[in-house]
């Protein structure tokens, strides 16, 4: 169980890199839009032919799929050096390749979590069972998670 002194000071931290200006990589704002992007990408598709659609964390798509590209130096997963976002500490969730999403025409998705990094820098988009998306982003200075 962590100390009152422990969960100030993570407190604190949070705080401190909502209201302090953060700079994402560039790479990882064309990560960021990319997935956002597809997955819209995805939910439309679906909606418009009445059938389900795969989000593939990969360079091929096909019928009923859609693939993901990340920028140059972007990488899956998530290091080791990096804690998991707050949401996920009690899953039991570990890193790993991501798995592929479907999305159904109801707006529905099975829920799944996708890492990715570059350099210090790391995002977790976290997909709800009703279709929601939050995007979490890593501040390495203060060494926590920020919603996006």
């Amino acid at each position: 169980m962590p100390t009152p002194t422990a969960v100030l000071l993570a407190r604190a931290a949070q705080v401190a890199a909502l209201l302090l200006p953060g700079f994402l990589s560039p790479a990882l704002r064309q990560a960021s839009l990319e997935l956002r992007t597809r997955l819209e990408l995805a939910f439309r598709l679906a909606a418009l032919h009445h059938r389900p659609v795969v989000l593939e964390p990969s360079r091929r798509a096909g019928s009923g799929q859609v693939a993901v590209r990340l920028p140059r130096g972007v990488r899956w997963g998530c290091p080791s050096a990096i804690p998991l976002p707050p949401r996920l500490e009690a899953t039991g969730w570990e890193g790993g390749k991501p798995r592929p999403i479907t999305v159904t025409p109801e707006h529905r998705a099975a829920a799944n979590v996708w890492f990715l990094h570059h350099g210090r820098q790391a995002l977790c988009l976290c997909l709800e069972l009703g279709g929601g998306v939050i995007l979490f982003r890593y501040r390495p200075l203060l060494g926590t998670w920020i919603e996006c």
